[in-house]
């Protein structure tokens, strides 16, 4: 197993508070067939959880686990939508879809057939329009 390795942050929050602190990193074998490598995780400074991904929310001036802010934790957007409209965002996707995807100069068509990626954003589109209808009903309680 690799040597104990970390990342050493040092930053200033809110133009004044200045921030030095380790941020211990874990090896762990990696699990995908024909792979000898490790995959590294970052261990939370707060909980001591291991994470991919460490957050930095306003006002705690320090990266971590977005279990590590208690009653008050993280959460992702999914999970604060109501259960009724659960699931509805993606059909509310297509800005962004295009946004990601479309880059200037970048084709929609090749030997006149659509490509993959502008073929993808065409569904999503129609998938979009096909279930208005039904959440306009929705959102309005009938």
């Amino acid at each position: 197993m690799p040597e104990q390795s970390y990342l050493r942050l040092q930053y200033t929050a809110n133009e004044k508070t200045k921030h030095d602190y380790r941020i211990e990193l874990e090896a762990v074998p990696s699990n995908l067939p024909g792979a000898a490598g490790h995959r590294y995780y970052m261990i939370c400074p707060k909980t001591g959880l291991r994470a991919t991904v460490l957050y930095l929310r306003s006002g705690t001036g320090i990266f971590a686990h977005r279990l590590a802010y208690g009653p008050t934790r993280l959460y992702y957007d999914s999970q604060l939508e109501p259960k009724r409209f659960r699931g509805l965002g993606k059909y509310f996707a297509v800005d962004r879809e295009w946004e990601k995807e479309y880059r200037k100069g970048r084709k929609t068509h090749y030997r006149g057939k659509p490509t993959r990626w502008y073929a993808r954003l065409l569904k999503l589109e129609q998938q979009a329009d096909a279930a208005a209808p039904g959440i306009l009903q929705l959102m309005s309680g009938r």
